[in-house]
């Protein structure tokens, strides 16, 4: 992450409920980092629902957000919430995939992509400059947002991908779950069989990204549970950004010590602060039933074997 002027941003990509809320804060509790959460839900979520940031207050009342506003735009009022949330839907989805590839194909999609390109670098750039951070942890995770973070000018991404048990991603979105920065609202829940088509799907894209040239290194989330000290300093060695081993006092070896920080969205897990301990949940091997549990081996099966779930991870 050397490249002149540009913003460092460290992308978490794959797919959702394989615990990239956590590691974003562990990774942005390091010094010189910020989490930002999954900064893709900025402008539905952030500045036109004001949904409660990650310090616990609404996102317009939280000063860090007040003031990227004010740096960025010369304050949220003055920008257009409703063309940003368009471009949004019609960029920063899978479908659009392909065009991100390849914009030229399309000119339309060129101008919308272009015109959202420099209004998220713009909030890239006052994230870094009213938090002082030197790299910026986005937790958004859908391939789409990595891909177009490629377009982003002035922006040095870099992606860690983190890659859970397909099973375990699984059952995580059969569960209820509430959402306690909604209200106790429960969290979305998708049947096994998207889930696992999903699974596949977010993770080889993100795999691609190394193809274009995007420098990606693969974490997996039960690896990180069991050995969190050894496998932060192993990401921040892929980011060249090495750190003492007193600042990274706060990570313990079963548990991890958090303040609050400005997650703009993210799991629930954003607005615990203190101790938390890390242990790997394999409850899905007594609660999936065992018809599902083989219908997911099969439908994830490639991944399965690539990202080393063959034999047992993650053990103490």
């Amino acid at each position: 992450m050397t490249q002149s002027g540009a913003v460092p941003v460290v992308f978490l990509g794959g797919h959702g409920r394989s615990g990239s809320t956590l590691f974003s804060r562990v990774l942005g509790h390091v010094p010189g980092f910020w989490a930002v959460g999954e900064l893709r839900y900025l402008w539905e979520q952030g500045v036109r629902r004001g949904r409660m940031c990650g310090c616990s207050l609404r996102f317009h009342d939280c000063p860090f957000w007040s003031d990227v506003g004010k740096e960025a735009f010369g304050g949220w009022d003055q920008v257009d919430v409703g063309e940003a949330v368009r471009l949004h839907r019609t960029i920063e989805r899978n479908r659009y995939l392909p065009l991100l590839v390849a914009p030229r194909a399309s000119t339309p999609f060129r101008r919308r992509l272009d015109r959202y390109a420099e209004l998220m670098g713009r909030v890239y750039q006052a994230v870094r400059q009213v938090s002082g951070c030197e790299v910026i942890v986005d937790s958004s995770k859908f391939p789409s947002s990595a891909y177009f973070l490629r377009h982003v000018p002035d922006v040095d991404l870099r992606v860690v991908h983190l890659v859970r048990s397909s099973h375990g991603v699984c059952y995580s979105w059969s569960k209820k779950v509430a959402r306690a920065d909604r209200g106790g609202r429960p969290m979305a829940r998708h049947p096994p069989t998207r889930a696992a088509l999903e699974w596949v799907g977010f993770n080889f894209a993100t795999d691609a990204l190394r193809a274009l040239g995007v420098p990606s290194t693969l974490l997996r989330y039960e690896d990180f549970v069991a050995r969190p000290r050894a496998e932060v300093e192993r990401v921040l060695r892929f980011l060249e950004r090495e750190r003492r081993a007193e600042e990274l006092s706060f990570i313990g070896e079963e548990t991890v010590e958090l303040g609050s920080d400005h997650s703009v969205a993210g799991n629930p897990v954003r607005l615990r602060v203190g101790i938390e301990h890390l242990r790997l949940d394999e409850e899905w091997r007594t609660a999936l039933p065992p018809r599902t549990r083989r219908m997911v081996t099969l439908l994830t099966a490639p991944g399965i074997a690539r990202y080393g779930y063959l034999r047992p991870v993650g053990r103490r």
